[in-house]
């Protein structure tokens, strides 16, 4: 059982089409663990970036392991850019990350 807010699991080539995905963009570090490399917003800001560049201030993310500077990253990220293509992040979602 999967809550309504949970999304499914990937299949396999579902994950493929993902990975094939965000390898056209120019990232500035390379992806070795999806989870662990995307975990502190930056990488995802860059893809958001590619392809919403007007929106995304790549100054404002810094590479981090600590918490409270993940949080900063997605809780800027959710504020100034994901709000405005509609896809605002919860606050159990951006901890998850």
């Amino acid at each position: 059982w999967r809550s309504p807010a949970m999304p499914p699991k990937l299949k396999d080539d579902q994950v493929q089409e993902l990975y094939a995905w965000v390898d056209q963009v120019p990232l500035s570090r390379p992806k070795r663990n999806f989870t662990r490399d995307f975990s502190d917003g930056v990488l995802y800001a860059e893809v958001v970036d590619y392809w919403f560049p007007r929106l995304v201030e790549i100054h404002n993310y810094s590479a981090a392991n600590a918490f409270s500077q993940k949080m900063y990253n997605w809780q800027t990220l959710n504020k100034k850019v994901m709000s405005k293509i509609k896809c605002v992040l919860t606050q159990k979602e951006m901890e998850d990350c």
